[in-house]
């Protein structure tokens, strides 16, 4: 949903309520809950509500969200297991996503050459799936991780070009502690605070 993305907790619930209300059923629609608490840094609340949903119906979102709220949780041996998990069960991993993830657990075990690697293969990925924006945002938290702050602003501006133009949730994101006073960090949270006031004032 477009307002999940630019970090609009209630519209975002909003239009998944709506979802629901005419198929209840919709269970991609009802993992949104759990991708919105994500995406608002509401890891334990994500955690809980994927544990609460069955993962059958919708195994790859499931699987990724979870481990992403894992790995934020500071879980990060249950993170690692379950994206083994999933790549094994889904290889072509569509978008990146899950590589990407793999990249941030690798960095942030300090494995700079696999976290590389990955960073590599989930760019790869995801440029051919096109719906880059939430892998493009995995690559700069990796890069950021790895202390490499160049990089992780070029991904993060990607990231916002792309269509995730979530300033809530980058400005609070502890994977990007260690380049918060960078120039071209701060300059560009700046940027992209008077472009998310501009959008609240005009809603």
């Amino acid at each position: 949903a477009a307002a999940q993305d630019i970090g609009e907790r209630k519209k975002a619930q909003a239009q998944i309520d709506k979802a629901l209300e005419i198929n209840p059923g919709n269970a991609v629609a009802r993992l949104r809950y759990g991708v919105i608490a994500v995406y608002q840094g509401r890891y334990q609340e994500a955690h809980d509500f994927f544990k609460s949903q069955p993962p059958d119906r919708t195994p790859s979102i499931h699987a990724l969200q979870s481990a992403t709220a894992l790995f934020k949780l500071g879980r990060v041996e249950e993170a690692d297991s379950l994206i083994e998990k999933y790549l094994r069960e889904f290889p072509r991993d569509e978008g990146g996503l899950g590589t990407s993830i793999r990249a941030m657990l690798a960095a942030k075990a300090g494995k700079t050459n696999e976290a590389e690697r990955a960073i590599v293969r989930a760019d790869e990925i995801g440029r051919e799936f096109g719906h880059f924006h939430h892998t493009a945002y995995n690559i700069a938290a990796a890069y950021a991780m790895l202390n490499k702050p160049d990089k992780a602003v070029e991904y993060l501006q990607l990231t916002a070009d792309e269509g995730f133009p979530c300033y809530p949730l980058f400005e609070k994101d502890d994977s990007f502690t260690s380049i918060r006073e960078y120039p071209a960090f701060v300059a560009l949270l700046a940027k992209m605070k008077v472009q998310w006031n501009r959008y609240n004032a005009t809603l």
